[in-house]
């Protein structure tokens, strides 16, 4: 029974989830994770920057339409 315990406090040492196994895990995924080529990061980026945009200017001008409807009504 001794032995059982012992060595399943072994086995959990090296089994634990300790930085050093963290840091090794993460290392492993980021190798396998598939990374966009330069043209598809820059092509992505550009959507993302025109997508951004496009609702900028509209909840600019939903700002400003609500804020000349307040003056309106209260002003």
């Amino acid at each position: 029974m001794a032995r059982r315990r012992s060595r399943a406090r072994r086995n959990k040492k090296r089994n634990g989830w300790g930085p050093t196994r963290f840091a090794t895990d993460t290392v492993g995924e980021l190798r396998r994770a598939h990374w966009p080529s330069r043209p598809e990061t820059i092509r992505l980026t550009g959507i993302v920057i025109g997508v951004m945009a496009v609702l900028a200017a509209f909840i600019g001008l939903f700002d400003y339409g609500v804020s000349k409807l307040s003056d309106a009504i209260f002003g």
